[in-house]
């Protein structure tokens, strides 16, 4: 049996894995933001440890701890905790929605430039780590001598006594060259941080250490048994759904559809936004694109029409009661500010070719149309850069919807693979564990033999034809 457990934002995940693949027991435990008046977004560090090992009790309170061989940790990525130079945290958690550093990373975007980031981190502009630590600086908040940590390490460090993550994750805190294979040594000097007050980088077939036995006997799990390092949510997520191949784009289809396109070489971020890094599978990378605009804009438009209470089935039946194309309604879903590369300058959201004979389904199957066809939009811009997609790998609660992915893979004229699991992250972790319990096994083989069920959803000839005409509409506007 194996452990995996992903440190959510707002809710911390554990789930007992056996050597088939298949899930038999889970756990979770909240976690509380922190939301501040001058725009900080903050956590605590020992409540996020005291929900990682409660999530832990109720996945193996059935007996099952002591069956334990392994545990793997996949995290929310770019939360940072400053610490004493012995490891005492210095105040809360720094989370990645935290705004209070981005007038410092504005700076010094402007003074080294887009290129010169995209160049040192995969990511076209500074972010996350580099401005808080300048904020912090400035403030007079960093102790003489001190560490920086991201949430997933340091749970590890908890879990074993050694602060270790892989290049995923140091990549979300915008301090990873994937180039270099290492924080980068040019911008730790900008912002005067040394890369021996960073965590430990380490692959992740590698074990950072065995269980301490006061947390072996607080989680009745065997003391000594490999932890892993942390590795960042998206990434464990991707094994998780078995993207693991170039070519492959695996999107979660939640608040924000958020993109990761597998490939076998190092083209430099698509766009500014995009996070280029080294794929947890050696020999791959991956760059995470997020759409920005996605299940918010289906969730205003039920709100809108008084739909909210609808069930995943009943949403189904009124989506799947109108024809393609919505008898010539469309529906941009540009509600938010984002990347608009391949759109007309200032193009915002919109709904158009409305009529008397329009009803609530048109527009809400517009939406879902929409948001299909500016999903397309991303893969075009990943296919500019040189990021060829062969095929979609759907994760969330719309991947278990018998319409949405289908309209996804006629839009997009791509194979849409369903993964209806809902713990991928948790999954992913899991078959890190297994690899550290079972070292003559890759992470690759591991993932092709136990990533979660799936289901794939072939285009419709007939649909790809009607929605390229849409698709053209859409991105001409």
């Amino acid at each position: 049996m194996f452990l995996g457990i992903d440190l959510g934002t707002t809710n911390i995940k554990a789930i007992v894995v056996d050597s088939d693949g298949q899930v038999v027991a889970s756990g979770s435990a909240p976690a509380e933001i922190f939301h501040l008046d001058d725009g900080g977004v903050e956590q605590d560090i020992e409540q996020i440890f005291s929900a990682t090992l409660a999530a832990i009790k109720q996945a193996t309170g059935s007996g099952l701890g002591n069956r334990i061989q392994a545990i793997g940790v996949s995290s929310q990525g770019g939360a940072m905790q400053i610490q004493a130079k012995d490891g005492t945290p210095c105040g809360r958690v720094i989370g990645w929605m935290d705004g209070r550093g981005k007038p410092y990373d504005a700076k010094l975007t402007a003074e080294l430039g887009s290129d010169w980031f995209a160049a040192h981190i995969g990511h076209g502009v500074s972010g996350i780590a580099p401005g808080q630590l300048l904020r912090l600086r400035k403030e007079k908040l960093l102790p003489g001598a001190f560490r920086v940590g991201f949430v997933g390490d340091i749970i590890v460090s908890r879990l074993c006594g050694r602060a270790a993550h892989d290049a995923t994750s140091l990549s979300l805190g915008m301090l990873y060259n994937p180039s270099l294979g290492q924080a980068d040594p040019e911008l730790l000097e900008k912002i005067g941080l040394a890369e021996s007050q960073l965590p430990e980088l380490l692959n992740a077939s590698a074990p950072a250490g065995g269980l301490l036995g006061d947390v072996a006997k607080q989680t009745s799990l065997p003391a000594g048994i490999p932890v892993s390092a942390a590795i960042h949510d998206q990434y464990a997520a991707a094994l998780g759904c078995g993207a693991v191949n170039a070519g492959d784009v695996m999107f979660g289809a939640g608040t924000a559809w958020v993109l990761l396109a597998v490939t076998d070489k190092l083209t430099g971020p698509a766009v500014n936004s995009a996070i280029e890094c080294r794929h947890v599978v050696d020999g791959l990378f991956g760059q995470i694109l997020s759409m920005v605009n996605g299940g918010s804009s289906l969730s205003w438009v039920l709100k809108t029409l008084g739909l909210e209470n609808l069930d995943s089935s009943q949403l189904d039946e009124i989506i799947q009661s109108v024809l393609p194309g919505c008898d010539g309604l469309a529906f941009w879903p540009l509600l938010v500010p984002g990347d608009r590369e391949g759109l007309a300058e200032g193009a915002t959201g919109q709904l158009t070719g409305l009529r008397l004979s329009h009803t609530q389904a048109h527009i809400v199957r517009a939406v879902v149309e929409g948001l299909a066809c500016e999903l397309t939009r991303h893969l075009k811009i990943l296919a500019k850069a040189g990021l060829g997609v062969k095929r979609l790998i759907m994760a969330g609660h719309a991947a278990g919807s018998s319409v949405t992915p289908q309209i996804i893979a006629d839009v997009s004229a791509l194979p849409v693979v369903c993964v209806q699991a809902p713990a991928v992250s948790a999954i992913g972790a899991a078959i890190v564990a297994r690899g550290l319990a079972e070292p003559g096994k890759s992470i690759l083989e591991l993932t092709n033999s136990s990533a979660s069920p799936r289901r794939t959803v072939e285009p419709s000839a007939d649909n790809v034809a009607l929605y390229r005409s849409l698709l053209e509409r859409y991105i001409a506007v």
